[in-house]
């Protein structure tokens, strides 16, 4: 993304292995970070906690943080609901054909939870907020994809509202909470 540092294991402006648990710059750099389904690869305790430890060090006092991820909470919501279906094809018409095989729709959800091996945990607003808040984020909000291109016009649109959760936090630590 222009304007960004764009920060990838493999491709970017820098190659970081986020999940080693240390970023290769001084504390207080950032005034923003993104991350678009990145944080369910990574493991909560071992590998996303620390990495929200660092991201938090790197950020100035006030810095916006903007989350997205798999919603754990829309998608068992649709598998109770029986609007698997409705998931299925708000990804196809995303991203072209998702192959389930033989399956039923309910193999949606394991394919969300899973995603070929990648994700390692899906997120409710609870749980995200938890995590942040651990790590020295507050002001915790669930938003919108609109939200999150209303303040950045420039970031190219997912769509995804559907099945995924978008949260905003500040770099700062609200009173009586302390990172650990």
């Amino acid at each position: 993304m222009p304007g960004f540092l764009n920060v990838d294991a493999r491709a970017g402006d820098e190659q970081v292995d986020l999940a080693a648990g240390n970023l290769p710059w001084d504390n207080g750099v950032f005034d923003v970070i993104v991350g678009q389904h990145v944080i369910e690869h990574f493991d909560l305790v071992s590998e996303l906690i620390p990495l929200l430890r660092e991201l938090r060090r790197v950020s100035k006092d006030g810095a916006e943080i903007w989350l997205s991820c798999p919603d754990m909470e829309k998608v068992c919501r649709s598998y109770v609901n029986g609007t698997l279906g409705q998931l299925i094809a708000d990804r196809e018409k995303r991203l072209g054909d998702l192959d389930l095989g033989q399956a039923p729709d309910q193999h949606m959800v394991n394919f969300l939870f899973h995603q070929w091996g990648e994700h390692r945990n899906l997120f409710d607003f609870g749980l995200l907020k938890w995590a942040l808040e651990q790590t020295g984020f507050g002001s915790c909000t669930r938003t919108s994809e609109k939200q999150f291109l209303g303040r950045f016009p420039s970031f190219p649109p997912r769509k995804d509202d559907l099945q995924s959760l978008y949260v905003h936090a500040t770099a700062g630590i609200a009173e009586g909470m302390k990172p650990r």
